[in-house]
């Protein structure tokens, strides 16, 4: 659930800020770039082989940090992370849940009110984003259709700046952005089902049949709901073994 929406158009202040530390940061992403540290679990897809941009993630007006219950941790470790960062924003503004670089997961009140494990599957949904690096991902196809040289910024949001306006340019992303959403839906109805003892029917598949009506579209990042459900379902069994698997 990772829009490009989460990007302000008014980034000069910040790019401003950052480039003054960017002789640091620069250290630090070549030190470390990535959140993961713990040994993800065996059957987690590995991560994109690409470069590490640098984030800053700014609160969002009213959000407040929020206090994960273990099974979010559990999820979070079981991808390879070692920190997630949850926040409560007081307004539903950008969907129930979303995926900000390079660790934040923004909850709204909607999604405190979905039913446990619809809520674990969003949250592992967010998790996938983070863990599969998909900001490192959109960030650096924006650069390369854009025809920038390979070391043109360090900073992930100048580079998330190249679509705002530019329809042909979210057009030709389209199709990756689908493949994330795909991939964060599989992958994170499978840590909900490790983790918190989730099948895929009372998760996603209960989640995106109230939403029926949601996703599609030409240059859409996600597809039809219906078209989810369909990629979902070979992955049932899967998610009933990972149950088994871990006790509770």
């Amino acid at each position: 659930m990772f829009s490009l929406a989460l990007y302000p158009s008014n980034l000069a202040i910040r790019r401003g800020v950052a480039r003054l530390l960017s002789g640091v940061l620069i250290i630090c992403a070549a030190l470390s770039g990535r959140i993961a540290a713990s040994a993800p679990a065996d059957w987690f897809p590995d991560p994109p082989t690409l470069r590490h941009y640098v984030w800053s993630f700014q609160p969002c007006l009213g959000c407040v940090e929020y206090a994960a219950p273990p099974d979010w941790r559990r999820m979070a470790a079981l991808a390879g992370l070692q920190t997630v960062r949850f926040i409560h924003s007081p307004d539903d503004n950008f969907g129930p849940a979303y995926s900000a670089a390079p660790d934040v997961i923004v909850l709204t009140p909607s999604a405190l009110k979905l039913e446990a494990c619809q809520l674990a599957f969003v949250i592992g949904h967010e998790i996938v984003h983070i863990a599969q690096r998909h900001f490192d991902e959109d960030a650096n196809a924006l650069s390369v259709y854009s025809g920038k040289p390979g070391d043109w910024t360090v900073l992930g949001e100048d580079a998330m700046q190249l679509s705002e306006g530019n329809f042909g340019l979210a057009l030709r992303l389209s199709h990756l952005w689908q493949a994330q959403e795909q991939e964060a839906d599989w992958v994170g109805a499978l840590l909900a089902a490790q983790a918190s003892g989730c099948s895929i029917e009372s998760g996603a598949l209960a989640y995106f049949r109230q939403e029926i009506e949601a996703g599609g579209g030409v240059a859409a990042a996600h597809a039809p709901s219906m078209e989810r459900i369909r990629q979902l379902l070979p992955f049932t069994d899967s998610a009933k073994r990972l149950v088994e698997l871990e006790p509770r």
